[in-house]
């Protein structure tokens, strides 16, 4: 397929695209290599993602489905290798999402139970609540939390999972406590490292999409910040900064998490499905640390 001619200024900026596209790829490979990826599966995957994108796209301005042959066409690549994508993602994307969802909606139950002053007491301290409902005890049950929530998950799936993600405990076999504000996949547990990766999967989309928006978009830009040290750091002091970053971040996200819960519904819009956050991570910059062999048998985000 001919590519068009390019103006010398649009050529720098698409050589500019290539070299973000490498740089955001470089940390992502050593997780590919132990997870046995071969560079033609990761090609198959960002050949997916290409059509699914340019699909939906051609959908939008037609107004029909978008077959084979035009994908081909548009893509640059063979009738064979648009089916081979097509077909064989479906169930792939389904299950991501499905688990992504999952995620979110328990988030959701977190969020609640440290705002809603049902479950919540003094500076937003999340009150234990009980296994099990009883007329006789004073707390309040996991399952009206559930229900506050509007978990679509069953109770026993969503607190398993809670527990598996170490933000919950039962004490004594009767009463659920709240450990932890944010969600973070235990990297122990037996589905931890599944839930750990769709969780920065979705941490990884939303940076990028703020990407996308700022450079594509003429709407006002959104607002991005990085902080980083002026000069290397020993091991001591990174794990001091680390600590004190991580501390400014939990009150941060904690203040904006409460002001979201007191003035969201004023600008909730029927018939909307976009939300809005912010992202906040520890990263390591310079060496080799993006494109370094990862120790060990599974890999060690360097996102915090």
């Amino acid at each position: 397929m001919n590519q068009p001619a390019v103006a010398q200024g649009d050529l720098r900026e698409r050589q500019a695209f290539e070299r973000l596209l490498e740089k955001t790829l470089a940390p992502l490979m050593p997780i590919a290599i132990t997870y046995g990826m071969s560079a033609n599966d990761v090609a198959m995957v960002t050949r997916a993602v290409y059509l699914r994108v340019i699909e939906a796209r051609l959908q939008q301005e037609r107004g029909h489905r978008i077959s084979d042959a035009r994908l081909a066409l548009v893509s640059g690549l063979t009738r064979r290798e648009v089916e081979q994508s097509r077909g064989g993602t479906a169930s792939k994307n389904s299950s991501r999402g499905e688990l992504a969802q999952q995620l979110y909606r328990i988030a959701v139950v977190l969020s609640i139970w440290h705002t809603n002053p049902k479950f919540s007491g003094a500076y937003g301290m999340p009150l234990d609540l009980d296994l099990k409902p009883s007329d006789e005890s004073p707390h309040r049950a996991f399952a009206d939390l559930i229900e506050t929530a509007c978990a679509d998950l069953p109770q026993t799936v969503t607190l398993d999972e809670l527990i598996a993600q170490g933000a919950v405990e039962v004490i004594n076999g009767n009463i659920v406590r709240c450990k932890t504000r944010t969600l973070v996949s235990d990297q122990k547990a037996g589905s931890g490292r599944e839930a750990q990766l769709d969780h920065y999967g979705r941490f990884l989309a939303a940076a990028a999409g703020t990407v996308a928006h700022n450079v594509l978009t003429d709407d006002p830009a959104y607002f991005d910040r990085l902080q980083t040290s002026d000069m290397p750091l020993s091991d001591r002091m990174s794990n001091k900064f680390h600590a004190r970053a991580q501390g400014s971040t939990d009150v941060f996200i904690t203040e904006l998490d409460g002001w979201l819960s007191k003035n969201a519904s004023d600008g909730a819009t029927e018939g909307t499905t976009r939300h809005y956050g912010v992202g906040v991570f520890f990263f390591a910059d310079g060496g080799d640390v993006n494109t370094a062999s990862v120790p060990g048998d599974v890999p060690k985000p360097n996102a915090v």
